[in-house]
């Protein structure tokens, strides 16, 4: 997500489907409290995690 990748990309590059993708996404918002995938990005660099 960091390097904007859509859920397609990113699904490809894990091996996993793009359905999973989107919801672990929308999990990881939620829990974040994000707006949008910017702002969970803008999250992480914060704490350091990208």
């Amino acid at each position: 997500m960091a390097e904007g990748h859509g859920n397609a990309d990113i699904a490809l590059l894990l091996g996993c489907s793009e359905h999973t993708v989107k919801n672990v996404i929308y999990e990881l918002m939620t829990r974040l409290q994000a707006r949008n995938r910017a702002h969970a990005v803008a999250h992480a660099v914060r704490h350091g995690l990208v």
